[in-house]
C-alpha cells in the first residue's frame, strides 16, 4: 500500500499531479474488442442522407431514395429502387452486429473484409440467392445495414448481391467517417 500512496502524489487541491497514477479505472468502451477504430453513433441519422447525390450514379441509382421503416430492426431505412434492383440502407441502433454472428437472426453471417477499417459481415439466406445484406459494426449496440437485391432477369446488369451490398455500405461509410 505504501508504494501506491507514494505513486499517487496529489497537489494541494487533491487532484493527481501530472505524470502520477490516479485512483480511477479506465473505460475500454471507446476501443472495444470488436476491432473498431472508433465509434460512429448512428442515433438520429437520416438513412436517405447517408449517400450523396454524387455517389448515386456509380451505384447505378438514378433517383432519390424513399424513406421507410425497417420494423424488424426498429429502424428507419431508405430504399433506392431502379428497374431490376433494390438498394437499402438502415442505421440500426436497437441491437449490435453480434445478433447476426450469435445466431439470433436468420441468415448465414460470414466475416468479410473491413469497410473503412470497421469490421463487417455479409449475411445471406440460402433460399434467396438474389439478395445480400452487409452489416458494418460502427458502435456498441449499433451497425449500418446495407441490403442489395437484384431481379433474376437483370443479374447480368448489376453486381452480384453481396458485391452490390458492399459497394452501398462502402459509399455510406465514406460519408460517416468524415
Amino acid at each position: 500500500m505504501l508504494a501506491f500512496v507514494t505513486a499517487c502524489s496529489h497537489s494541494e487541491g487533491g487532484t493527481p499531479m501530472p505524470g502520477t497514477a490516479a485512483p480511477t479505472t479506465e473505460s475500454t468502451s471507446t476501443r472495444p474488442s470488436s476491432g473498431r477504430p472508433r465509434e460512429i453513433k448512428l442515433d438520429g441519422k437520416d438513412p436517405c442522407q447517408l449517400l450523396t447525390a454524387e455517389q448515386l450514379p456509380s451505384l447505378k441509382i438514378d433517383r432519390p431514395g424513399r424513406p421507410g421503416n425497417a420494423p424488424a430492426f426498429k429502424a428507419k431505412d431508405c430504399s433506392w429502387t431502379v428497374t431490376g434492383a433494390d438498394s437499402r440502407l438502415a442505421p440500426v441502433t436497437s441491437e449490435g452486429i453480434e445478433v447476426w454472428t450469435g445466431g439470433k437472426r436468420t441468415g448465414q453471417a460470414e466475416q468479410t473484409e473491413p469497410i473503412a477499417t470497421f469490421p463487417a459481415i455479409s449475411v445471406t439466406v440460402p433460399s434467396d440467392q438474389d439478395r445480400c445484406d452487409v452489416a458494418v459494426d460502427v458502435a456498441d449496440g449499433q451497425y449500418l445495414l446495407a441490403t442489395f437485391s437484384v431481379s433474376p432477369s437483370f443479374r447480368d446488369r448489376f453486381p452480384k448481391p453481396c458485391d452490390g451490398a458492399r459497394q452501398l455500405a462502402e459509399a455510406a461509410m465514406q460519408n460517416l467517417v468524415k
